[in-house]
């Protein structure tokens, strides 16, 4: 394994932060029961990553209003830096009158100035935005951190050499990899997996980031146990036709950072 995945996967379970907030419980249920023909009740670890992904979602949301906001900042400052250019001083040759010039000297000072502590006040705003998007990102990273080292926990429980395996000194697993393998719902089985296959991960470490991302979503898609079926009398319900969520996103249009986000957020697989 790459040093710089190894180290982030491994340094992983030593990130603490707080728990992300938990969603409100469903009304008129309870927990631990389902009604007749329903799905089970979730597991707590399944409840749990839908608490980590909601609000992963959110600071994404904050981050990207917070990077709006610092390119209009920018954009603000340069506008009225580049205004400031274009006035040129006025010449004491264009005004007959001494005191007239003076005036005009002085009302082009004022403006001067108040251009340039708008552009200081533009360029604070952006730094700020900016420096908001930093510390947005370094809280998704403790969320993904917390998230990693809970899964290891469930790993652990799993697979007797999970740590032999996963943690294999020569497992090839590039920086992508361990990004997309972190924010996997089931990223220490893909982990393990690959431990097992070396030659596969061997593969997936010389593609590009979106070709990598694929597989392994395929990897992730292949370790997914099916869910049991409800036994029931009733006949199957009529299911409306509904449009699929991913049907606009082509994962052959969108960069690797796009492709990332969108796997994140629940949108493709």
């Amino acid at each position: 394994m790459e040093d710089v995945s190894a180290a982030a996967l491994e340094a992983a379970p030593e990130a603490v932060v707080t728990e992300a907030p938990k969603g409100e419980e469903t009304e008129g249920q309870t927990e631990g029961q389902a009604a007749e023909g329903q799905p089970e009740e979730k597991s707590e670890s399944a409840k749990r990553r839908e608490r980590e992904k909601a609000y992963r979602a959110r600071l994404q949301a904050e981050a990207a209003e917070a990077k709006a906001e610092a390119e209009q900042a920018k954009a603000r400052r340069q506008a009225i830096l580049d205004a400031g250019k274009q006035e040129a001083p006025p010449k004491e040759a264009d005004f007959p009158d001494p005191i007239e010039f003076a005036a005009a000297k002085a009302i082009w000072g004022a403006e001067q100035k108040y251009r340039e502590r708008e552009a200081k006040n533009a360029g604070e705003a952006a730094e700020a935005a900016e420096a908001k998007v930093k510390e947005i990102s370094q809280r998704e990273s403790a969320v993904i951190a917390e998230a990693w080292t809970a899964q290891v926990d469930e790993a652990k429980g799993r697979y007797a050499d999970f740590e032999q395996v996963a943690y294999a000194k020569d497992l090839p697993v590039t920086k992508a990899m361990g990004e997309l393998i972190m924010t996997s719902e089931a990223g220490p089985d893909v982990l393990y997996h690959l431990g097992q296959n070396r030659a596969l991960a061997a593969q997936i470490a010389a593609m590009n980031q979106v070709e990598a991302a694929r597989a392994i979503g395929r990897i992730e898609a292949s370790l997914s146990a099916p869910k049991p079926r409800t036994e029931t009398k009733a006949p199957d319900p009529i299911s409306p036709v509904r449009g699929s969520a991913g049907a606009s996103l082509n994962p052959d249009k969108m960069s690797y950072e796009e492709y990332r986000q969108a796997r994140m957020a629940g949108k493709i697989r």
